[in-house]
């Protein structure tokens, strides 16, 4: 696998007229993430290493900067730029996106057990970007904590739709299904047949408002893929109201309601989930 490097990163900072300002979370693999600026702007440049791959990479880039400048909303990030392609043959995909203060949400979910007003908040925003792509017919379907980045202000920014399925344009869907342990869906298991729908995002979403609220995750993976997929498959999880004994039947419905094993028992998008958050005290 070809490394996006400091010398690619600069080619593609010259590329799009910027000022590298330094990395952003790890370094080295195949995409890069800098802080960088421009006319006194600073911006977000994802870069992406292309030789030696197949041209999937490729396509998953241009995949995720043209659904991200599809969705105008402000509870998902903007992108700044169009895609850039480096060198002849192509070696490297560059854009641009907002830069958001903040953290991860995966940073934020250490354990405590959050109010339900900030959970709400939490549901709401995500939600709601959410449902802004599934207007669309983009379903998100990698939807983590580090997949979510609370700002400064308090808004929640949904990120990284690189994985993400356009069920209008198949022939840029990604093979198999992608996931992140700890955040999949029966869905993502071929419980289902079809795979990741509108309401596996919702799924995805219940599990943030759980591990925020209790603490700790509906469906937590330690170590062992099949006890982890066995559990999911089944819906096996400790209730809710076991860890927050202070939440209202209805506060505690909404969430068991976003998790259930059979998809069409959950509520139906983003948007849906959304609706009923805000009408939850």
């Amino acid at each position: 696998m070809t490394v996006a490097d400091e010398a690619l990163v600069r080619e593609a900072a010259a590329a799009l007229a910027l000022t590298d300002d330094g990395p952003i979370g790890a370094v080295g693999g195949q995409k890069a993430v800098r802080r960088v600026s421009r006319d006194g702007q600073t911006f977000v440049l994802k870069v992406v290493a292309l030789e030696f791959t197949t041209d999937e990479t490729l396509k998953r880039a241009e995949r995720e900067v043209q659904l991200l400048a599809d969705i105008d909303n402000p509870n998902v990030v903007k992108v700044e730029s169009e895609l850039v392609e480096l060198g002849s043959p192509v070696h490297a995909a560059a854009w641009i996106e907002e830069y958001l203060d903040g953290d991860d949400l995966g940073g934020l979910l250490d354990g405590t057990q959050w109010s339900w007003d900030d959970t709400k908040s939490l549901g709401v925003q995500i939600a709601n970007g959410l449902a802004a792509g599934h207007e669309k017919s983009v379903i998100h379907r990698d939807l983590s904590a580090n997949n979510v980045r609370r700002l400064s202000n308090g808004t929640y920014k949904v990120l990284d739709f690189g994985f993400a399925r356009h069920t209008l344009r198949s022939g840029l869907t990604v093979a198999g299904q992608p996931g992140t342990r700890g955040y999949l869906t029966p869905e993502h298991l071929n419980s289902y047949s079809g795979g990741p729908m509108q309401m596996s995002d919702v799924f995805q979403v219940g599990i943030l408002m759980y591990t925020a609220l209790s603490g700790v995750s509906p469906f937590p993976w330690t170590g062992d893929d099949y006890d982890y997929m066995s559990r999911l498959q089944r819906g096996v999880m400790r209730p809710l109201g076991e860890h927050r004994s202070d939440l209202s039947a209805q506060q505690v419905e909404i969430v068991h309601r976003s998790l259930h094993p059979q998809p069409a028992r959950r509520f139906r998008n983003a948007a849906a989930l959304r609706d009923a958050l805000e009408a939850t005290p």
